[in-house]
């Protein structure tokens, strides 16, 4: 991190669910945030008079993340706005579940755009940025424990978060001279207010073995873990904040679950 009294941090995907609440809880522990979001301005601009109300800087960035030169713009933008950035989350991405043998080309392509391709060029131009202007910064990287398993319909995803988790694994190896860290989240199944509760996610949380579905609260707090000093010797892994849905599928298989949720 820079010595400025307040750090920069860019976050992807900051419009909504749980790229807002990571944006709201680094603005509460002290850092200058830019916001970049493409289709909820109206929650953006929200957010943004919420961080500055408490003290910090706020520079909204808008863009789709799936179109050429856009990764690279935003990253530009934060810094022409706030002078630098200190740190990147990669929060942006699309759940996308199809058969895999129903998957068009145009929806793998998609696919690989906003889960793969434009965090892996965000990272990259950013990285640039630090390495130039000679800041130890930090990256994280949201991917999923579908990089992890397999289930329904999930053949692009999943894939494409395995790949983004393997790409952190070689940021993290190649930053490491320039004292950049570079890290990944691998949230299980959350919860978000964008969509009522249901009796199917009451029987997955019970499913879970800690007993609830997670909060973006949950991914946000190991998002800040990260990127603070208390894991200054931490890079190149990612941490499973899933409840511990990915332990029992021995159980789920002899139960003859198709499904691990």
């Amino acid at each position: 991190m820079s010595k400025r009294e307040r750090p920069v941090v860019l976050v992807t995907g900051a419009g909504r669910g749980i790229g807002a609440v990571i944006a709201r809880t680094l603005g509460k522990r002290g850092y200058d945030i830019a916001l970049h979001y493409w289709d909820n301005e109206e929650g953006a601009r929200a957010l943004s008079q919420e961080i500055q109300e408490h003290g910090g800087r706020a520079a909204l960035i808008t863009g789709d993340l799936t179109l050429d030169g856009v990764p690279a713009f935003i990253v530009d933008e934060a810094v022409r706005d706030l002078g630098q950035v200190d740190a990147l989350v990669n929060n942006a991405g699309v759940t996308i579940s199809e058969s895999f043998l129903q998957f068009d080309q145009k929806a793998v392509e998609y696919a690989y755009r906003i889960n793969f391709l434009a965090p892996y060029l965000c990272a990259q131009r950013c990285a640039a940025q630090m390495v130039e202007t000679g800041i130890a910064g930090t990256i994280v990287n949201v991917t999923s424990v579908h990089q992890e398993r397999v289930t329904d319909c999930d053949s692009a995803y999943g894939s494409m978060k395995a790949a983004l988790a393997r790409a952190t694994e070689s940021m993290a190896y190649e930053l490491a001279p320039h004292r950049i860290r570079v890290n990944a989240v691998e949230p299980g199944r959350i919860r978000t207010s964008r969509s009522p509760l249901t009796p199917f996610d009451e029987s997955v949380a019970h499913a879970i073995p800690l007993g609830r579905s997670g909060t973006p609260e949950d991914i946000a707090e190991a998002v800040a873990w990260l990127l603070s000093p208390a894991a200054s010797y931490v890079t190149g892994v990612a941490i499973r904040v899933d409840g511990g849905m990915n332990l029992p599928m021995q159980r789920a298989l002899m139960n003859e679950k198709l499904s691990f949720f």
